[in-house]
């Protein structure tokens, strides 16, 4: 699996220059006052997130990418790193897409080495994900996506396949502010519990919201910034958080 990685590493780079297309070529950074994924609370620390990206087709629906998240402080005594590698397929109506996650906040040992991807000790987890928005004029956009491998494991050493699912929808779009409304629920395929919420439940809503985003004017500049609001009742708590796309 490491030199899976390393051959993944390489094909991006040697496909920009073998192709010589350096508009293919993107990259872009946001800052967030914490970090909220599908109910979860990753951090509550500030973070800055980045991602590099290879389109590998001239209309930019397949890419690869890397993936990077870094807390600007300590959250309860850890500080949150992670990097993830991807692989995705998004043409806007549709998507799927397959994610190397290796959030190592707080590990030690195995799980800490970025090369070990052994089932029972890995700190990766491989997620297969996807989406599909049901027509243009009724944009109800449909997520879903499943953990295969790794870091996911219940008490037994089985794996759980956590799996996700949201129903996401914009209430409100091109005005001064746009709304989205969103649900998710967690649940495991194999009947085990799942890690998006309460570990002794199979299934449960996980992710109840809202997005408000719209452009600021900053120095002739206009930045996309977003505040969302979560619940997540499974694990009883709620989150703010605000974001702002730099570039």
């Amino acid at each position: 699996m490491k030199k899976v990685i390393i051959l993944l590493v390489a094909s991006l780079f040697s496909a920009s220059l073998y192709s010589q297309k350096a508009e293919r070529l993107d990259f872009n950074l946001d800052v967030k006052s914490n970090h909220l994924w599908r109910g979860i609370k990753v951090t509550d620390a500030a973070i800055t997130a980045v991602d590099i990206n290879y389109a590998l087709d001239d209309k930019k629906y397949l890419k690869l990418g890397v993936w990077g998240g870094a807390g600007l402080s300590d959250a309860d005594g850890v500080h949150y790193h992670e990097i993830d590698y991807y692989l995705n397929y998004s043409t806007g109506k549709f998507g799927i897409g397959i994610w190397d996650v290796f959030n190592s906040t707080g590990f030690t040992g195995e799980k800490a080495d970025i090369w070990n991807y052994d089932q029972d000790t890995t700190g990766h987890r491989l997620d297969l994900r996807g989406y599909v928005v049901f027509a243009e004029n009724f944009p109800l956009r449909l997520e879903y996506g499943t953990s295969f491998y790794g870091n996911d494991l219940n008490g037994k050493g089985d794996q759980r396949f956590s799996s996700y699912a949201e129903l996401n929808y914009p209430a409100i779009k091109g005005k001064a502010v746009d709304l989205n409304i969103f649900c998710g629920a967690g649940f495991g395929l194999t009947g085990d519990s799942h890690f998006y919420g309460n570990e002794k439940n199979n299934f449960d809503i996980v992710n109840v919201g809202i997005t408000a985003s719209k452009n600021i004017n900053a120095l002739g500049y206009k930045l996309p910034v977003s505040a969302t609001v979560v619940w997540n009742p499974s694990v009883k708590q709620a989150r703010i958080q605000i974001a702002a796309s730099l570039f």
